[in-house]
């Protein structure tokens, strides 16, 4: 049980703490910083248009999540440091600048985004990596967790880490929903 806990945890947490859209409220208010960094611009969901999104969640920085350890590196080039989880053995990180990318058995299991990261490609499409850029893209997310909001699209699914009391994106998690 406690191992369960530990890898829902790890890899997105998207079984712990996720309530349905349809049983609450949108994602409460978050707050972004401005270009000017002069003050701080509520950002909310009537702000945007929140149609269905073309975005199928397929690839994410030009890697799908059926990429293996070969593949990433022809793609990528060499991590600039590889690590290994010490309670999940079967874990290995490949660290590139702004991303990280965990394997399971040597095939994806995560990707995951620096909230710091300049941009980010999903789907052949780029889009700058803030609250307001990827909520205007990907639409109304499907589910809110206490600390992220959540699309998925079929088995795959992306969570953005949003820190709520200071309004920041703290990272972005693209993962297979059979890996929780």
């Amino acid at each position: 049980m406690k191992n369960t806990f530990v890898l829902c945890y790890l890899v997105g947490g998207i079984l712990l703490g996720v309530v349905p859209l349809a049983n609450t409220s949108l994602p409460h208010h978050v707050q972004e910083l401005d270009s000017t960094e002069t003050g701080l611009a509520t950002v909310s969901h009537a702000d945007y248009d929140l149609s269905e999104s073309a975005i199928k969640l397929e690839s994410v920085n030009g890697l799908s999540l059926y990429d293996d350890k070969t593949t990433v590196q022809r793609l990528l080039g060499e991590p600039v440091q590889v690590s290994h989880d010490t309670l999940f053995t079967e874990f290995e990180t490949y660290e590139y600048p702004n991303m990280n990318i965990i394997f399971s058995d040597g095939v994806i299991q995560e990707i995951k985004v620096s909230g710091s990261a300049n941009t980010i490609w999903i789907d052949d499409q780029e889009i700058p990596v803030s609250i307001e850029a990827l909520i205007k893209t990907l639409g109304e997310p499907d589910y809110k967790a206490d600390d992220g909001i959540v699309y998925q699209r079929q088995e795959n699914v992306l969570k953005l880490f949003i820190d709520y009391d200071t309004g920041t994106l703290d990272s972005i998690a693209y993962y297979h929903i059979s890996s929780v």
